[in-house]
């Protein structure tokens, strides 16, 4: 058996009044459940263009009360209780810039904390604080100068990257001498260091909305640009965008370097997606080719973009204290 659930994404910024209230932020995620839309009244579509009050739960606070419905956007239906045997079910279309999200259970091993669904806080679905910065110097040392005469990513060597390499990444990345190992062997880390996460890259909340873009977008550039905007949601851990940021960017300087370290934006794809994927909500179920197409469409428009960090606002980044710069 599954239960029926409505989700909707908060437009505008709401203050509670009453008690009974709950307070929004733009981009907020409600579920409502369909009984709470099942009044005397209801005539089908209704929950598509909410005009009273609902009652639903706001997923990023985990507050439970009523809202305006004149403040959010429909997105679609979550079902709960979904059979693991069962295929995944492609998401239901959403409003524009408006996240689907399955509820259900999740591929074996799919969090450390036991899953990263939406009925956990933001943090479990956080990638360790330092991996953005093991990313960025994995990256930079591919980088060395005269990289672009090397197949950087043109050889999977699989098993080749050191234990002890890894290790030090994890302790103190900016000490690590990445120059001292081949490009290849530095690339095989990076893949390796991404598949052993703990918890996922691309959380469950933002994960079928990007599905449903590649599936719907045919155009690789159009399907790029949508897909940025999608990952720049406030869903979206700073941890885990920064991570991709250097990720992305490296992997679309690889297919503009010229030479032998020159790769196609699909070959990329194809070589990183079981790291990028491998712990996603539901993506046991999920054609590989919308995988491919998602990190292939970030290469080709030049990878993700820093977010514009609020004035004032303090980042650490390889353990040093900087102001963000606009």
């Amino acid at each position: 058996m599954s239960s029926d659930s409505f989700q909707y994404r908060a437009l505008y910024e709401y203050k509670r009044e009453r008690g009974d209230d709950i307070s929004l932020q733009p981009g907020d995620l409600l579920t409502v459940s369909k009984l709470a839309i099942l009044t005397p009244d209801y005539q089908e579509g209704d929950e598509k263009n909410p005009t009273g009050w609902l009652h639903g739960t706001n997923e990023r606070t985990k507050e439970k009360g009523d809202f305006p419905g004149t403040f959010v956007e429909y997105v679609g239906v979550v079902r709960v209780g979904l059979s693991a045997g069962k295929p995944w079910p492609r998401p239901v279309p959403p409003t524009p810039g408006g996240p689907q999200t399955p509820v259900g259970p999740q591929p074996p091993g799919a969090c450390a904390s036991g899953g990263c669904g939406l009925g956990d806080s933001l943090e479990q679905c956080t990638v360790p604080d330092q991996a953005p910065a093991v990313v960025l110097r994995l990256t930079e040392a591919l980088e060395r100068p005269g990289w672009e005469n090397e197949p950087v990513h043109r050889t999977l060597l699989g098993s080749s990257a050191p234990i002890n390499l890894q290790q030090a990444l994890d302790t103190d990345p900016a000490a690590v001498e990445c120059e001292q190992y081949d490009l290849a062997v530095l690339a095989d880390t990076l893949r390796a260091y991404l598949q052993e996460l703990p918890c996922p890259i691309i959380p469950s909340v933002l994960y079928s909305e990007l599905v449903y873009t590649a599936q719907e977008i045919a155009s690789l550039e159009d399907c790029g640009q949508q897909l940025k905007r999608i990952l720049d949601s406030p869903s979206m851990p700073q941890s885990n965008h920064q991570l991709l940021v250097y990720l992305t960017r490296h992997l679309s300087k690889v297919t503009q370097s010229g030479g032998a370290a020159q790769a196609s934006a699909r070959f990329l794809a194809q070589a990183y997606i079981e790291a990028v994927f491998k712990h996603s909500h539901f993506s046991a179920d999920v054609n590989p080719d919308h995988h491919v197409k998602i990190l292939e469409a970030l290469i080709v428009v030049g990878g993700l973009t820093e977010m514009q960090a609020a004035p004032g606002r303090q980042d650490l980044h390889f353990g040093l204290i900087y102001e963000s710069k606009a």
